[in-house]
């Protein structure tokens, strides 16, 4: 927020928030709980440390709750320690022990990476939030564990209300915890959301896909359940509605049509056998578990159940996707070459017509498609899928016969659907979207925005609240839209999920053993920095301000006399549109002045800046970006020379384990590489056009670039002015001397 000691200059979420509370003053604002934290300042520890008082503050306070829990059960009993062994010589150097070896422990820990600093912009983590940091050592000292409730019959509850902050944040209709069966009732045509704390995005996408193959078998599962248990002798007649509309007998169907049933019809399967023949859920859901992939594996459900299916099935995913979803696929038993790559477009997204060409493909093969996944904010790229376009590919494919769940991974870009939820939170179920007049003063592109608009469209979404929800490590999460879903991975009896009290999170995902402290601090976090625009929506805008900021400000060094320039993968729009160099020129120098050369204010206050603005850089908080350099006033035209400079600018931004001296890193960065089999040609080929590259060089050489990550809401607005400037300098001095040190090597 805005200090006393710089008056001139304002955040744009404080213009934000006064927009849409409609408050003359920020001081007028009452901080509660409803509202979320909108003292950015008071949430985190500091660059330097300056929170620290209240943060042991408040350690102090969870330690002595604690001890007062101990001291009220059964305090008659006897303890293991008493003032003499306390005194004693033994122990005192056993203290003394633990001091010294917590000393050095201290000391080593103070090599790591200095995720704190304004110098840190590389990897997707920064400072945890002190509600974060407390919530987690609050619950740690309790040592609950959610895989079951009796051994977290507190961190079990927290997390279930977790899932509904997550489910809520994404756009998930909830039942709100506590409400019983029939005491609540969702809107007409809403089913029940829900979510769990998984250890990381990883965890959460295999999750994901698992849901998503044994739902793409379960029809076919019901039909040998019907054919071979005696509980449904009178069954035989089951109907089930099919993706045109009509209903047809299920034992009927091919093999085909079983494996493309409407999503919600194969999750109602279950609860309308029960109704329909008067029969127990529980048993008729123990009855079908026996003929599941779930239980008797892949191969039996293809060889035995869909014979005539001769291709086999497939996940779809793009080629940006995280390692997270071959991994997946293989440990599932689909296999990784079967999860289909599909190449990018120049925009590092999906190529929708690869992707519908590949449906198609599918299609005519017939090969049973499980899920596609849109990636909701790409880890290197920051890029976002069209999610839009892929829905309707679905409705196309859908009159065409073939049905499939879509998964929106957004590990990374969750919580930015946060800068969209109304902070009006009278509907428990749901966060209203915000009006349209904020969402005109969003700093994200229209493009960005309308794929968030439909979010709760996609069957189930990885969120991670350890990357942008700034929440120590682990706490990954996942979110299915209905929570019928859960039961297709659980190994108990199965039963409809009403909200309320479940009996334990544990038995719906892969892990067994795990924190109720992730749970207890991403509980905390949320009660405090609300998931809607006054709280992480306030956090998330701060920082998608700032990443526009640094990528103005690093994408004009190509309008000053340097010895190299700079390529990011999303250039400036007038380059995108194909317009003439000297409307380049022109919208460079308009960035210059009236974007990079004003203050965050004047900025804010000029609608035609402001609107480029919003259009500038990657769809999220992540620059990527390639430097090369020139020769006699042309650009290098090596491959290896350009992957050569970029190499050296990484290393000396970046810090190695056991390395001494991670003081002397003036910037952190991180990098990866673009290589033409996984990403393809489309972007290879505009990339190496825009470096100067020349086409018969190392043509299928890989591109290295540099990625930096803009999770500092205060990059640009310290209490001593922008940062951003500092880091630009920082790049000129020392990228000048990389780039003349490698020419003249060359020279040599």
């Amino acid at each position: 927020m805005q200090h006393t000691d710089k008056k001139h200059s304002i955040h744009f979420a404080d213009a934000l928030l006064k927009a849409h509370l409609n408050q003359p003053d920020k001081t007028r604002i009452k901080l509660d709980a409803s509202a979320g934290g909108q003292m950015l300042e008071a949430l985190f520890f500091g660059t330097h440390g300056g929170n620290a008082k209240y943060m042991l503050e408040l350690m102090a306070m969870a330690v002595q709750g604690n001890v007062d829990f101990r001291n009220k059960y059964f305090p008659g009993d006897p303890d293991y320690l008493n003032k003499t062994i306390q005194e004693s010589p033994a122990f005192k150097e056993a203290m003394l022990t633990m001091s010294l070896q917590y000393e050095t422990l201290i000391k080593q820990l103070q090599q790591s990476g200095t995720f704190f600093s304004m110098r840190t912009i590389g990897h997707m983590l920064w400072d945890t939030t002190l509600p974060g940091m407390l919530g987690y050592f609050a619950a740690l000292i309790y040592n609950q564990n959610n895989v079951a409730a009796e051994a977290s019959p507190v961190t079990t509850l927290l997390e279930m209300h977790v899932g509904n902050e997550l489910c809520k944040l994404l756009g998930y209709a909830v039942n709100p915890i506590g409400k019983k069966p029939g005491e609540f009732q969702l809107a007409s045509g809403q089913v029940t959301g829900w979510g769990h704390i998984t250890c990381d995005g990883s965890v959460a996408n295999l999750e994901g896909l698992w849901m998503g193959r044994n739902l793409k078998f379960f029809a076919v599962s019901v039909k040998q359940a019907i054919l071979n248990e005696a509980i449904f002798k009178n069954a035989k007649g089951f109907q089930v509605t099919l993706l045109n509309g009509t209903k047809a007998t299920l034992l009927n169907l091919d093999s085909w049509t079983l494996l493309n049933l409407p999503i919600e019809e194969v999750l109602s399967i279950p609860n309308n056998l029960a109704q329909q023949y008067n029969l127990n859920v529980t048993e008729v859901s123990n009855a079908i578990a026996g003929y599941t992939v779930q239980n008797i594996g892949y191969h039996d459900v293809l060889s035995k159940y869909v014979p005539d299916i001769k291709e086999t099935p497939v996940a779809i995913a793009s080629s940006t996707r995280h390692y997270s979803w071959p991994k997946g696929a293989a440990i599932l038993g689909i296999g990784a070459n079967n999860l289909w790559s599909i190449h990018v477009d120049v925009n590092a997204r999906i190529d929708l017509v690869k992707l519908d060409n590949m449906l198609s493909y599918a299609l005519s093969t017939k090969t049973p498609v499980m899920t596609v996944v849109a990636v909701i904010g790409t880890t290197e790229e920051s890029q976002v899928d069209p999610l839009v376009s892929i829905l309707a590919l679905r409705e196309k494919y859908r009159k065409q016969g073939m049905e499939f769940c879509i998964h929106a991974d957004a590990a990374w870009g969750g919580y930015y659907k946060s800068m969209l939820n109304s902070a009006n939170e009278s509907n428990e179920t749901i966060f209203e979207t915000v009006t349209d007049e904020v969402i005109v003063s969003l700093p994200m592109s229209s493009y960005v925005k309308d794929q968030y608009k439909v979010l709760q469209m996609a069957d189930s979404i990885t969120i991670d609240p350890h990357k942008s929800g700034y929440v120590p490590y682990p706490a990954g999460g996942l979110c299915y839209r209905n929570s019928a879903m859960r039961n297709l991975v659980s190994f108990t009896a199965p039963v409809v999920y009403h909200g309320g009290v479940d009996p334990t999170v544990g038995v719906y995902g892969v892990e067994g053993s795990k924190p109720g402290a992730a749970a207890a601090a991403v509980y905390f976090s949320h009660k405090v920095i609300r998931p809607n625009i006054t709280g992480y929506g306030k956090l998330s805008g701060e920082c998608f301000f700032n990443a526009k900021r640094f990528y103005a400000a690093l994408v004009c060094l190509n309008i000053q006399n340097l010895p190299f320039f700079v390529v990011p993968l999303i250039p400036i729009p007038a380059i995108q549109q194909g317009l003439p160099p000297a409307q380049v020129q022109q919208q460079y120098e308009f960035i210059r002045d009236r974007i990079v050369n004003v203050s965050n204010q004047q900025l804010i206050n000029d609608p035609q800046a402001f609107a480029l603005f919003k259009e500038l850089g990657g769809d999220q908080t992540i620059i990527t970006y390639m430097y090369n350099y020139y020769i006699n006033g042309s650009p290098n035209s090596s491959m290896q020379k350009t992957n050569d400079l970029n190499n050296a600018v990484y290393t000396k931004f970046s810090f190695k384990p056991y390395e001494v001296g991670t003081e002397n890193t003036p910037i952190v960065v991180t990098s990866s590489q673009f290589t033409r089999e996984n990403n393809g040609d489309t972007l290879l080929n505009s990339l190496r056009n825009r470096l100067g590259i020349a086409k018969a060089d190392g043509v299928d050489d890989p591109i290295n670039f540099i990625i930096s990550t803009i999770m500092n809401p205060w990059l640009s607005n310290t209490v001593n002015g922008s940062f951003i400037p500092q880091l630009i300098s920082i790049i000129i001095n020392n990228v000048t001397e990389i780039t003349e040190k490698i020419k003249s090597q060359a020279s040599n």
